[in-house]
């Protein structure tokens, strides 16, 4: 088995593989995890402030309450 190999299994095992950033994908941070800094931070709250997160959604058509038109 090559030295590479050996490499990629041992950090499978070990749970090596550190997690990213969702910002700018640098390595995150113990202290503002799932971030690398207080900055990457602030931005991810941000988008949440002004909506920017958002989840799409088809709209059903409201029912009418006696089911007759109005």
């Amino acid at each position: 088995m090559s030295a590479k190999i050996a490499d990629l299994s041992s950090r499978r095992k070990t749970g090596a593989r550190s997690p990213r950033c969702p910002i700018c994908g640098k390595p995150a941070v113990e202290a503002t995890r799932p971030f690398c800094s207080e900055r990457c931070r602030k931005i991810d709250l941000g988008r949440w402030y002004s909506e920017s997160y958002r989840v799409p959604a088809a709209e059903e058509p409201e029912e009418e309450k006696d089911g007759e038109p109005e």
